[in-house]
Order: structure tokens, then sequence, then C-alpha cells
């Protein structure tokens, strides 16, 4: 079945046999080189859509499409939305329907879905006036500058091949470069083979009970785990899990059809089960929630973790930042797999993405003790005018930042609502923040977000306040949301982030603008910061986040009676509500979630004589713990961070008295008696101190 194609006169018609041609003779030398390239037809859709490849040139496509008219050899478009559920598998070329805008992080997807000797090709307008780009609004205002399609388009120009509707030529092929496909020993590469033994002896080591497998996309990491589950299927009760069945399709492939002790279940199902498992591979983890892979862990003798780092979805380098982080170097074994297998060792393609795309990160520097910064703001022109700039910038919030995304590089050059404000040591930029200007909404429509009618687009933190905490007038208001702030890690904890807060405070006083706010998933490695800077927490979420699994907190800082009348409302409604959320919807919260709430709460309680003759009686052996409970969630809410206790006896007095977790889950403990007779001890220090 041909492209649809709505051609109206027959002059319109293309030349076929010079069509035919063509891409025979580009499919040639890509085979002949071992590469990949992208074709970008500029023009028409449907001019577009006549210089799509005829049958049998290349043999396996997928199209990405928002549009449902696109169908092209009898394979039917899949909408970007739906573009993740298409990671692991590989074709010969992708076509890519760029006419409803650039979502880069679907087309960074598309390049690693193609083989070696594969194409993508880009169906684009010619300039970006032409583009009905819904991957370019923020704030529901679309991008007038077009910045990043122009970026795009000049490099296509200098490296890729450009056909245009304007000229309705065919550039020249000219002569690529080998690219070296990779080395097959009995169907594996060196670096699989060596994994493939150091996995199989880390079944044997009884010190490690965690092995990780990292790599850039195309390296041949699904297939590598496929055939260490089939090795060990009669030896292990294997379990596959890994974000949707369809990611784990390949490693499945590498399976016979005999392997009755390997299955794949959901991670949410295993740990809804309580599942004990021997073995558990799990697959693309950095898109998993970090708290979800941590109970995965807690029920497996032994774990095979592997996850693609490169930038294509931004959770790859969260996992490195976040997760990798909190695990026991002498409790794991970390390998990566370095050479390329879907594609050749010097590919064209994924070079030129590396490149234009800044998914590769520099060296960071040294740090520097005693060093002086200078803050400055940086508009999009001077972002776009100095590449060298932006890639400074961008690669530092990468490094630095466990969820950025291709698509923000994008947002970076163009959204002209985003502020963007750099820290220097030197000529050096050591610090980034980026904030977003919100709000300003009129009475009707904050009344109709406040009801849940109307969610505009944006507007993050002003309708999380309106809608979510409650303020039912906070979007009229406009503000400035804290969306990154990234310091490299050499130059940390040397103030660079409270100098980039105080230069964007300055800011938003000459713009008029009446607070500044941010939210976050929790976190009690940043808590502290947002404490000594003077923010306030005004919100605690429902719902959790679906990257982090925990849930998000909003702060907010103002000097403007309105807002500070609004931030105190907020913290007494905070601090009485408290106490029934910590037994609802919060319940699920580790402790140190817990303490890093009680940590950002500004709480004054009043105790009367009936409260202070409560707790002594409790503390001094005299009343239960059941009919004192209420009283003593209202004193660690008012005074548990004031005290000095270990990590131990703080997790007993919030998992019990806060979380009301059961006896006999209480961590540490051995049974009630155990745990009450420490408690009432507890609670007789934090009443002293209290006095």
């Amino acid at each position: 079945m041909k492209a649809h194609i709505n051609i109206k006169k027959p002059i319109d018609l293309p030349d076929r046999t010079a069509v035919i041609d063509w891409y025979q003779k580009l499919a040639e030398s890509l085979r002949q080189s071992n590469q990949r390239l992208i074709v970008n037809c500029q023009g028409l859709r449907d001019w577009c859509l006549s210089r799509l490849p005829p049958e049998g040139v290349f043999d396996s496509h997928i199209i990405l499409s928002n549009q449902q008219d696109l169908q092209f050899h009898q394979q039917h478009s899949v909408a970007f939305s739906k573009a993740e559920m298409l990671l692991g598998q590989q074709t010969d070329c992708v076509i890519y329907d760029g006419f409803n805008g650039i979502n880069v992080d679907v087309l960074c997807m598309a390049t690693g879905l193609i083989k070696a000797g594969g194409v993508l090709i880009l169906l684009t307008p010619e300039n970006s006036q032409q583009l009905d780009d819904d991957y370019g609004r923020w704030q529901g205002q679309s991008n007038p500058g077009g910045y990043f399609f122009n970026y795009l388009q000049q490099h296509l120009k200098q490296d890729m091949l450009v056909l245009q509707e304007q000229l309705d030529i065919f550039p020249e092929l000219k002569k690529l470069p080998c690219s070296r496909p990779p080395e097959f020993i009995n169907t594996m590469t060196r670096g699989q083979q060596e994994l493939f033994k150091e996995m199989n002896d880390w079944l044997n080591d009884k010190q490690k009970p965690v092995f990780v497998l990292t790599a850039d996309r195309g390296r041949g990491k699904s297939t590598l785990l496929g055939r260490f589950a089939q090795q060990h299927a009669t030896d292990f009760n294997i379990i596959v899990t890994a974000p949707s069945k369809s990611q784990v399709s390949i490693l499945f492939n590498q399976l016979d059809e005999q392997s009755p002790n390997i299955q794949f279940m959901a991670p949410d199902e295993i740990i809804r089960r309580q599942c004990q498992i021997d073995c558990l591979v799990i697959d693309e983890a950095a898109m998993l929630p970090g708290s979800m892979l941590q109970q995965c862990l807690n029920l497996s003798n032994k774990t095979l973790i592997a996850t693609t780092t490169g930038g294509y979805e931004g959770t790859g380098q969260g996992f490195l930042i976040k997760f990798m982080a909190s695990l026991q170097t002498d409790k794991m074994i970390h390998r990566q797999l370095k050479d390329a297998i879907r594609w050749g060792q010097q590919d064209h393609l994924e070079q030129w993405m590396n490149q234009v795309l800044m998914l590769k990160l520099p060296r960071l520097p040294k740090r520097e003790e005693k060093k002086d910064f200078s803050i400055q703001q940086l508009s999009k022109q001077q972002l776009n005018e100095n590449l060298e700039t932006l890639r400074a910038v961008y690669t530092l919030l990468v490094s630095a930042h466990y969820r950025t995304r291709p698509s923000d590089l994008r947002q970076l050059m163009e959204d002209e609502s985003q502020l963007v404000f750099i820290a220097k040591a030197g000529s050096q930029i050591v610090g980034v923040a980026l904030l977003i200007q919100e709000g300003g909404f009129d009475a009707e429509l904050s009344y109709q977000i406040f009801m849940g009618t109307r969610r505009p687009q944006g507007h993050l933190f002003a309708q999380m306040m309106t809608a979510q905490a409650g303020i039912k007038n906070f979007a009229q208001l406009k503000g400035l949301r804290v969306q990154r702030i990234a310091v490299i890690e050499n130059f940390r904890l040397q103030g660079v982030a409270r100098l980039l807060l105080e230069c964007a405070e300055t800011r938003l006083k000459e713009l008029d603008l009446s607070y500044l706010g941010s939210s976050f998933s929790i976190d009690s490695t940043t808590a502290p910061f947002w404490k000594r800077t003077g923010f306030n927490l005004v919100h605690i979420s429902a719902g959790k986040g679906r990257s982090t699994g925990r849930q998000t907190i909003a702060v907010l800082k103002s000097t403007a009676p309105q807002v500070v009348e609004m931030i105190d409302s907020t913290n007494q409604k905070i601090v009485s509500y408290l106490p029934v959320w910590l037994l609802t919807y919060c319940q699920s919260l580790n402790w140190q979630d817990v303490y890093v709430i009680l940590q950002l709460l500004s709480v004054e309680n009043e105790f009367s004589i009936l409260d202070d003759d409560e707790i002594t009686a409790f503390s001094e052996g005299y009343r239960g713990f059941e009919l004192t409970q209420a009283v003593l969630q209202k004193l660690l809410i008012s005074d548990l961070v004031k005290t000095e206790s270990s990590a131990p006896l703080m997790q007993l007095l919030i998992e019990k008295i806060l979380l009301n977790r059961d006896w006999k889950n209480l961590t540490g403990f051995h049974g009630k008696k155990e745990a009450l007779k420490k408690l009432r001890l507890c609670i007789l220090k934090i009443n002293d101190q209290r006095k």
C-alpha cells in the first residue's frame, strides 16, 4: 500500500523513476559503509510524502506521526505519545512526520530504532512559520522565533541529506566513511562475552546481591539479559520485569519456547504480591521510580538491573545520579557495555545526534576553594547567538539533574517565559537556575482552575496552589517558579545556589512579581537548602511523581503582604491536617520523607495542662499508647526536629506515632513490648527538652 498522498494536479506527480533510482543508490551506499543517515524532506506535506522511498528499498519501516492518514507499505503510524512502547525494537527505516511539530524526545528515540545501513526520513515544512508545532508552546504561548527548528535545519543541511520542494532536486550522494561493524564470536561480541561470564560468576557471589548493567542505546543489553536468563532457566525461578512488557520483547526473543521458569511480572504486581524471588531481572530500570526499584530489590535474593543511559528519555542520567548513589558499593557490581551492536562503531548518525542534541557530557572543572562567583541573566537571544554558552548551560543541567530530557534543550533555546541565570567562576559556568514566569489569570479563569473545570497549559505552580492547595485566587497572582537549580558537583556547598536565588529575587522585584515558588519530590538532601533560604512549605500532594515514586511538595517565599498571609494560613492548615494526612494518603511515606516535611514546617503548637498531663502519663508508663497517640502526634510535629535523636529512634517515633505502622512491622524491634518501652523513653526525653 502506498503512502496516502492527496495530489490534486497531474503536473504535481513526482518522477518516480528518479525517486526510485536515488533511494536505491542511497540504500546501497549505506549498506556498503554500514552507516546511518537522515533524509530531511522540506516542503508541503503532500510533496514530502511523494518523496518517500519506494517499496523494496528498505525491508522494514516504522512510521511516527500524530496524523492518522499516514500509511506506508501496509504499516500504520504510531502516535508520538506511544513512541516509548517501541523502545528495544529495530528497523531499517523510520519515517518521522514533523508537520505536527518537533518532539525532540521522540526524534531522539527514533534514531535508536534504526539499524546499521538504515535511514531516518524527517518530513518538515521549509520554515518554522509553516509548522503547526504542539511541542513549541510553553505557558500556552507559541514560540515566534523558531530558534530550535532553524538550529536543527542548519545542522541537517551541513551534515545530512536535504530534499527541498523549492529546488526539487536530489542531492549528490557523497562517499561515506566506513563504520566498523561489531565483531561477533559465537553470536556475541567480545564485550558481551566478558560480561556474560562475569554475570554467571556473580550468581555465586553471596556478598554482592546486585549486578547493575548500563549501556547507551544499541549496545545489545537486552539480548545479553535474555541469554543470561536462558542459561539459568533450569537453575532458578527467574522473574523479568520492566516498565511495560513490550520493552522486554528482545529479551524474550532470546528464550527457547520451553522456558517455564522465566516469566514476566509487572513491578507493581511484584510489590503487591510480596513475592520472594530467587533471581529478578529488571530491564529499563531507569524508567521506574527509585522507591519501586528499592522495594523490588528487597524481595529478591539476586537482582540483575539494566538500563539505557543514553539521553533519549532523560531518566538514564537520573538512574546514575540518584539510585546508583543509594546502593552500597560493596554490595553491588556495576559494568558497562560500550561497543555498539545495532550500528557501527563510527556511526555518523549517533555522532551527529550526540553533537546536535548535546547528549554527551564534557569533563567538569575541578573544584577551586575561595572562588569569587559572578551571577548574570542570559536572554534567549544571547543563548542562541553563543552556542558554546548554550552547550555549557545545558550540559551542566544534564550532569547535575536527574531528569533532563532532550526536549529541555529546545525549551532552553525558545521559551521566553523561562528566565536563565548563570553563576561563573572566572570564565567557567558552574551553576544554573531556570525560572518560569507564571500566573496572572483573571478572576473567572482562576475560579475555574480552583473548581477543576479548566487546566491551561503550563503555569504548574500557580495551578497547583489554586487547584490542589485550595487557594482560590492564587492563579491571579504573578510570580516565578524555580524550575531547575543546578551546580556542578565540584562547586557545591560554596553558596552558589543561594547567590542564584538572590539574583532571581532581585529580578522578581524589578518585574513587580509577587512570589518565588518551587515544587519537587520530597528529598532529604535538598530540604535544608530551601529552609535556609527562607522558603515555607505550603502544599503536600496527594499523588506520587511518575519518575520518582515520591510525593511532591511545594515551597513558597514572598514579601508581598497578600502572599505572606497565604503562607501563614497554609502553614496553619498543614499543621492542623498533617496528623490525618499521615494516617491516610501520606501513610506510605518512608520515615525520612516525613522528617523532611517536619523540617520545612514552621510549627508553634500550644499545649494545654491536659496535654502535658497526658504526655507525662504516657512517658512514665501509666497511660496506653492508643489513648495518647493524638497528643503524641502533636508533640512530634512541634518538637521532633528540635531534639537530638539517633536515626533508629527517629524512625521508631515517626513510623509508630505519626504513620501508625503495625507493631510487628516496626524496624529493629521484636514485638510491641520492646517498642513501647523505647517509645516511652523517647517521649520523656522530648518532653523534658520542650520544657
